[in-house]
Parts: C-alpha cells; structure tokens; sequence
C-alpha cells in the first residue's frame, strides 16, 4: 500500500514532544513491512523553524518526508500576544495542497494525526472529496480536560470543521479507551478502532554506565525522580515540583530532574519555590535531552513522574516503562493498566497523593524492585509494536479493498 500521514510535526521537531516519536516510529515500521509511507508536515519545531528543505521530498530513516514552509500570520502581526507564542499555531501550509492534489491519485491511504491545524483538515478534506480511505487520530486532544483549555475556540472549531470530518472518514483511531469515550461524546458514528502507541522495547536499556550524568550533578547514591515532557501547564510540571518538595526531607537523597523544552516560560517560577525550600542543589533541569542523554535519564531514574491534566497515550510513559523505570502518573494519563499490574501508580492530581505515592517506593526497596521488573514487562509484552503495526495494516487494507470493491 502507498501510505500518506499527514502530522503536524515530525522528526527532528522535539520539541513537540511524545507524538513525534510515536508516528515516526509508526511511519518508519510501515515502510519496513514494504508499504510506501510518506509523511507531510509543517517544517515547525514550537517556536523555531527546523533547517530542512521545503520544496522537496527527503529521507528521514527510511521514511519519505515532504517538509512544508509554515506562515502563521497572527504570530507575526501579534507577536506581544503571549498565548499565540506558547501554541503551535494554525500551521497554515499553502503549498500542501497543490503537492497533494496531483499525488492524491496515487495514494491508497490516508490517515491525519491531530486535529486544530491546518495540513490535517486540508489533507482530509481532500482525501474525503477524491474517496481516498481517510483515517483520523487524535491522539488525546479531545480528552475533556484538555478541551476545557481554551474551550470555546476549540468547540466552535470541533463543530464546523472537525466533525464534519470525522463524521466523513473511513476510521477514528484511538489510543485509549478514553480516546474512545472522548470520540463517542462527540456523538459521530463513524468506526472507531482501537490501536495504542508502541514502544521498541530493544531501543531502551536497563541501567545508565556509572557516571554518566556526573556532569548533571547526579551521583550514584541518589535517588533519581524523573519528569520528561514539555514543560507545559498541561503536563503538570509545578505539581511535579510541589511534590517533589513534600518527600524531599523525608528522603534526603532524591533528586528531582526536570527535563523537556520551557514551552511557556514555566522554568523561573519553578526555581523560585525550590530556591525557597533551599533544594536548588536537588532541582536539576537539563532541557530537552534526546539520544545518549535521554536513554541514560530514563534508565537511570528510579521513578518516572508525570501529573498531567489529559494524554492519548505518552511515549513519555512508554520510554520509561520499556527502561525498567517505575512511573507515577495521574489518573488523566489514562493508563490504569500501570496500576493493575504494578508497574507503578495511578493517583489523584494533587502534590499529597504524588508525594504520597513517591515516598512509598522510595521506602520500600523490595517494592520498588519488583516494580522496576513490572515496568519493563508491561512495555515489553503490551505495547510491542509489531502486533500493533498488524492490526493497523488490517484496518488499511481492509478499506483498500472495500473502496475497490464498491468501484466495481
């Protein structure tokens, strides 16, 4: 089959965070099973643009890239406006479309990744006009207590642009069951399928070389809490803080490491209430880490922290669970299988019931131990992506033929 994902960002665009490792891991295992997969996006990496070339057809790991020159005009006119800085922006590509066109004849499937954006509307209303099988993922956007972030700009646009999509495409893809729900109430009945992220388990390691973040301050007696992710409200990195400091006198040699890109400027604050407990000495914020550095923080972690307000599913979670690394997440993480199988814990959004779940790992070695092996079984053995990338290839095919089929 000849793939089209149409993304509003991809690789090296890090910044954006988990859904740019999690579809180039889907476009790259595609194009190993023999499909011809080519991914269009915006060439944005947050605020800064990615140096890749716009007016042609790259390869990135195998897969067939066509990067386009974003304009977001409200940005450039309004550059004070602080909440147009901190969003991705609209991502308006006016090439897109007439590349699309001409090819479109030639693509078997198409299938968007995140809605509110420019290149995913166009590309689906296209694909729906020319009766291209369109599948859609949302990949956590319309999570309630996401929708409830600039709520009335998003339902306007949910009602006049993105059901009427929706309602039009071959499939709705979910993560989660929660992605489910969350596409159920907005009451279109178009199929959906459930498919969750993976994660190449092989990528990850157990443990970090001694040493090997010396030069972040960590030494080999502490005790490492882990938050990585963007630094968003949304991810909840100021309750990651305040919990940090409720188990910090009772376990002297933890360290908190915030690592991700200060998306809203987040990082001053933080420091200031850390400063105030005198634990700048235990707060280590590397930025955005990525190849070496990234798989040593996840292997070398004895807990993975994320407090969000609404995921699809985190590649974030899934890197550290595939690195053996326990993780505390919130119940808006929507994975209560890390509780059930004692991977970890699933708690309140609240610093009490972070601190609260921290410290009884900290404390207990045996408890943490066995959850460390749990974690690493959990990654290996439910969200291997081979399974994950057969059951997808179904979904297309069997919309491949079907179209065929009613052409007859």
């Amino acid at each position: 089959m000849r793939i089209l994902y149409v993304t509003p960002g991809y690789k090296p665009a890090y910044r954006l965070g988990g859904p740019i490792w999690s579809v180039s891991a889907l476009a790259e295992g595609m194009a190993r099973r023999g499909h011809d997969v080519t991914v269009f996006t915006p060439n944005g990496n947050g605020d800064e643009d990615l140096d890749v070339p716009t007016d042609r057809v790259v390869f990135v790991d195998g897969v067939a890239v066509r990067y386009f020159r974003r304009e977001e005009p409200l940005k450039r006119y309004l550059p004070a406006v602080k909440y147009l800085s901190q969003s991705i922006g609209y991502l308006y590509t006016p090439d897109l479309l007439p590349v699309l066109r001409p090819m479109l004849r030639s693509i078997d499937v198409v299938h968007t990744q995140m809605p509110f954006v420019y290149p995913t509307q166009a590309a689906a209303r296209l694909a729906i006009a020319h009766r291209t099988p369109l599948f859609y993922s949302q990949r956590g956007v319309f999570d309630p207590s996401r929708l409830r972030f600039r709520g009335l700009k998003k339902s306007i646009y949910i009602r006049l642009v993105e059901r009427p999509i929706m309602r039009r495409a071959t499939g709705l893809v979910a993560l989660t069951p929660d992605e489910v729900r969350s596409f159920q109430s907005l009451h279109v009945k178009t199929p959906i399928h459930l498919i969750p992220n993976g994660i190449d388990v092989a990528r990850f390691r157990r443990s970090a070389e001694p040493g090997a973040l010396a030069d972040l301050g960590i030494s080999e007696s502490h005790r490492v809490i882990l938050f990585m992710g963007r630094l968003h409200e949304l991810k909840g990195p100021d309750l990651a803080v305040d919990a940090f400091i409720k188990v910090a006198e009772r376990h002297p040699d933890a360290v908190l490491v915030l690592a991700g890109h200060d998306e809203q400027d987040l990082l001053p604050d933080l420091r200031a209430r850390i400063a105030e407990r005198n634990l700048s000495d235990r707060f280590i914020t590397p930025g955005m880490v990525t190849a070496e550095r990234k798989l040593d923080l996840l292997a070398r972690a004895d807990l993975f922290m994320l407090p969000s307000v609404g995921e699809g599913l985190s590649m974030a979670i899934l890197e550290a669970l595939a690195s053996g690394t326990p993780v505390i997440i919130s119940r808006e993480c929507n994975l209560p299988i890390v509780a059930e199988t004692g991977a970890g814990a699933v708690v309140g959004r609240s610093a009490r019931e972070f601190a609260d779940a921290l410290s009884g790992f900290l404390s207990r070695p045996a408890m943490l131990n066995e959850a460390k092996a749990r974690a690493y079984a959990l990654a290996r053995d439910q969200f291997g992506w081979a399974p994950i990338l057969e059951r997808l290839e179904a979904i297309y095919s069997n919309a491949v033929h079907s179209l065929k089929g009613s052409e007859i």
